[in-house]
Order: structure tokens, then C-alpha cells, then sequence
């Protein structure tokens, strides 16, 4: 098992535990928000893992090296940053398709701005901000945002060749 996993789960157990005994009704407002959201959550889980299971077969691994792989440098961030710009759904499904495509051999800094893309900008979701904040700042969030995808998949690319090789 997960050593973060364990650890994450040891710490929950034991807050609800305390709090059993200090705050029993927050206890149980905890447990009953947490089994809402895993009722709203569980079916974009099951149908984004089966998303991932079947993307991870059918994509060629050759050509996600060839367009997002390390080698791809630059060019292969700026795609993951387009990619993640079409970017709509769940983090359910998103999550599973970035773990899809680490395995497929994609850079990390490309992952990284395909993920930050996606949960930045998502041109799909554009429209809903500009009734609330104006479509010149909307705008101009969308393009320092896509710009800050850019720089942090470089910025990753760079320091995971320090540390992860």
C-alpha cells in the first residue's frame, strides 16, 4: 500500500477518532459530507478509470514521445498546454488521463502543462467568467494563465531532471 496513502488514512481515522469524543456532531456532519461527495464523485471515478484503462491501450505510446515525450522540449509543453486548453469534465477524468499519459511516456513538464492548462484556462469554461468579471480581464487571466502553464512545464521539466534522474 501507498506509504502517503496510509499515512493520509491513519491521520483521517484518528481526526474523526478525537473528534468522536470532543465534537460528535461534527464527527457526524463529516462523515455524512464526505459520503455525499462519494456518491456525487463514485460514478465520474469508475467511468474516467475506465476512460484511462482503455485510452491507455489505444493511445501509441510513440506518438505521445514523439509530440508531449522528453524530447519533444518546448514544442511538446506548448501542445500540453493546447491540450489542456480543450479540457473539460471532472478532475475524476482529467487525473486518470494525465497518469495515462505519464505512462505513455510523456515529459512531466508537459503533463504538468497540459494538467495546469486545463485547470487554469479550460476555453469551454471561459464564457461563464466573463458575466462576472468582464471579458477584457477574463481574457487577459486566460492568456497570463496559459503563459504561467508554459513556464511552470519548463520550470518542472528542469527541476524533475535534477531530482528524478
Amino acid at each position: 500500500m501507498d506509504r502517503i496513502l496510509l499515512t493520509v488514512g491513519l491521520c483521517t481515522i484518528g481526526t474523526y477518532t478525537i473528534l468522536m469524543f470532543y465534537k460528535p456532531e461534527l464527527a457526524h456532519d463529516g462523515v455524512e459530507s464526505s459520503l455525499s461527495m462519494l456518491i456525487q464523485a463514485m460514478p465520474w471515478m469508475l467511468v474516467s478509470m475506465f476512460i484511462a484503462g482503455l485510452i491507455s491501450q489505444v493511445i501509441d505510446t510513440k506518438v505521445i514521445a514523439r509530440f508531449l515525450g522528453p524530447q519533444s522540449g518546448l514544442s511538446g509543453i506548448i501542445i500540453g498546454a493546447l491540450f489542456g486548453l480543450m479540457g473539460t469534465g471532472s478532475r475524476w477524468a482529467v487525473y486518470p488521463l494525465a497518469a495515462g499519459l505519464l505512462n505513455a511516456k510523456a515529459a512531466p513538464g508537459a503533463v504538468f502543462s497540459f494538467l495546469t492548462s486545463w485547470q487554469l484556462v479550460s476555453l469551454p469554461r471561459i464564457p461563464a467568467e466573463f458575466p462576472f468579471l468582464g471579458v477584457p480581464y477574463t481574457i487577459l487571466r486566460a492568456v497570463v494563465s496559459f503563459i504561467v502553464s508554459i513556464i511552470g512545464g519548463l520550470l518542472l521539466e528542469w527541476i524533475s531532471k535534477i531530482f528524478l534522474t
